[in-house]
């Protein structure tokens, strides 16, 4: 009897359940194709049919199952949207990512999927009229006394940054966005592990992994000339040779779709910003939004926020060359408040000092440098190789509503040179009769930047790790 027993819960466990688990995956993979390849070549005949099976199936999946319940509104079921994809390159840094070169401009109707269209930034940009100061930044760096569409991801908070690129997006005649997509070019360069080389036939190239920024960057900057279409052209050309190829997915690349998409999320590296406000509210609470998070006061220990936002405004691809680490000591002072210092190298290993194309888009980092903390920080000093910048030189900036501050400053490294630059501020702490306290850090990771090293050390505590997105850190800090 107990063998027999044994031998039901054995085939229970390790044959029937796995079995049933499988089963459920493949049909899940399958209602997913099906809806997919429905969406993505504009064939809406059949969305109710895939979208309930998908449904059904996802029920077994918990969380995801919020995000399918988005599908019809975001493909179009309840009337018409447009979303426009920004195209960034991230190896000319600015505070959402990259800078905009290109954009996609995708509509969805009934369930499906129209032409992709590819646009260059300047050509809505050409189309303004009126005047908007720009940010006083961006005023020094280029000379210019306008503010522009490419230079309107400036705000390192992406929905604000999204309503003022949907706001000169408007003013260049072009449609109103339902939503705007933020993606880095590095994720371009995953997508090629799913779809493979693609071939393009009308300028003789087949585009990899490995050879895509150069053939890209080469075609943008050969000859460039504000309304000139080359870039646009190349762009088109391999976003829609892109999206051919995943069109035709099955249903064993899809998981290996899905996983770069969620990879990508996750390290910030894809912001979305949606309208409406049952969509915005569930990217935002899965932390996709690209959002600056808001500084939680708490009574039982101490609230900390650490965000580093660079912005190159060389008019170069020197990110192409430029390592940085992060690191951050906390000190206890006998007047019951804490003192944080936070040291930022840069290492510009670009090998000339201006850039050389089309074989060479480094040269020196000049780099607007923002460093956000909390709003009840005091005594901000900033330091460049140990020499302090005077406060005329700093820009000052308050986000009262995440209840954030921040400092912004020009840093620049040349080309095989390496700067020090160190940021030092007062917080009060309120310690119990035991003298201590808990401290809780909020660290986000710039969109762009790949992976930030990064340290901490308070006391005995040390904390050190390799970040490719935002982390949360707990310690105890004790007073003696």
């Amino acid at each position: 009897m107990r063998r027999k027993i044994f031998w039901i819960i054995f085939l229970f466990l390790f044959v029937i359940l796995p079995g049933f688990f499988f089963l459920q995956i493949n049909l899940t993979l399958k209602s997913l194709k099906n809806l997919y390849a429905g969406i993505i070549t504009n064939q809406p005949a059949g969305f109710d049919r895939d979208y309930q099976a998908l449904r059904k199936r996802m029920k077994y999946w918990g969380r995801a199952l919020s995000f399918v319940d988005l599908i019809p509104e975001i493909t179009g079921k309840n009337g018409p949207k447009t979303y426009f994809i920004l195209l960034q390159n991230n190896m000319e840094l600015r505070p959402t990512g990259g800078f905009m070169g290109s954009y996609a401009k995708l509509k969805f109707n009934n369930g499906g999927m129209g032409e992709v269209v590819v646009q260059d930034i300047y050509v809505p940009d050409g189309q303004i009229t009126g005047h908007v100061d720009p940010p006083l930044p961006i005023q020094m760096a280029f000379k210019q006394g306008w503010f522009r569409l490419r230079d309107a991801n400036w705000d390192p908070d992406f929905p604000s940054s999204a309503q003022t690129v949907g706001w000169f997006l408007e003013k260049g005649n072009e449609e109103k966005p339902d939503g705007i997509i933020a993606i880095n070019l590095n994720l371009v360069e995953e997508l090629f592990a799913v779809t493979g080389p693609i071939n393009l036939a009308d300028y003789g190239l087949k585009v990899d992994r490995n050879n895509f920024y150069q053939i890209a960057q080469e075609h943008a900057e050969k000859d460039f000339f504000a309304g000139s279409t080359q870039k646009a052209n190349i762009m088109s050309a391999l976003v829609k040779a892109m999206f051919a190829k995943l069109k035709d997915l099955n249903s064993k690349q899809l998981p290996a779709l899905a996983k770069i998409i969620y990879k990508n999320l996750q390290e910030r590296q894809i912001l979305i910003y949606m309208t409406g406000s049952k969509i915005a509210e569930v990217f935002k609470k899965a932390n996709w939004d690209g959002s600056m998070k808001k500084l939680i006061y708490s009574e039982n220990g101490l609230n900390d926020y650490f965000y580093l936002v660079e912005s190159n405004l060389g008019a170069n691809k020197a990110n192409l060359y430029v390592e940085r680490k992060v690191e951050q000591e906390i000190t206890i002072s006998n007047n019951n408040s804490i003192h944080k210092r936070t040291k930022i190298y840069f290492k510009n290993e670009s090998k000339y000092f201006t850039p050389i194309k089309p074989d060479f888009w480094g040269g020196d980092y000049i780099n607007f440098l923002s460093v956000y903390f909390p709003v009840f920080a005091q005594e901000i000093a900033v330091k460049i190789d140990g020499e302090k910048i005077p406060e005329k030189d700093l820009f000052f900036e308050k986000k009262e509503d995440l209840n954030l501050s921040g400092v912004g400053f020009f840093v620049t490294v040349p080309a095989k040179s390496e700067k020090e630059v160190t940021v030092e501020y007062k917080m009060p702490a309120n310690f119990s009769s035991n003298k201590k306290t808990d401290y809780f850090l909020t660290i986000q990771k710039q969109p762009g930047i790949e992976e930030l090293p990064y340290k901490l050390t308070i006391a005995n505590f040390v904390f050190e790790k390799l970040l490719r997105e935002d982390t949360e850190i707990k310690a105890e800090i004790l007073y003696n």
